[in-house]
């Protein structure tokens, strides 16, 4: 119950940042994309995000300018995770697509 209560804390918040927008008229310039919640992983072992979410965006340039901006400034310290960036990601998918004779062109 705490965990419902937190997010639900955490939305006010994103709540009242919507307001602050209005307040300064910026809602015509203003881009973001808010997700805050919780990696659990389920019964058979997936992992699943409980979270809470909102999105200010006008084009889907927008969104891609944005997950451009996150991919290059995360910084990975975690030594266990197989994949340093959203391209080698994407490579290995490439990769393993071109293996079974996909052609992702």
């Amino acid at each position: 119950m705490q965990d419902m209560t937190f997010l639900m804390e955490i939305q006010k918040l994103a709540i009242e940042m919507d307001r602050v927008v209005d307040k300064y008229e910026m809602r015509d310039r203003f881009v973001s994309i808010l997700v805050s919640g919780f990696m659990e992983e389920d019964e058979y072992g997936d992992m699943r995000m409980n979270a809470i979410y909102s999105y200010h965006l006008s084009t889907f340039l927008e969104l891609t300018e944005i997950l451009d901006f996150v991919n290059t400034t995360f910084e990975q310290d975690f030594e266990d995770e197989e994949y340093n960036s959203l391209e080698d990601f994407h490579n290995d998918v490439d990769d393993l697509l071109d293996d079974m004779g996909i052609d992702t062109e």
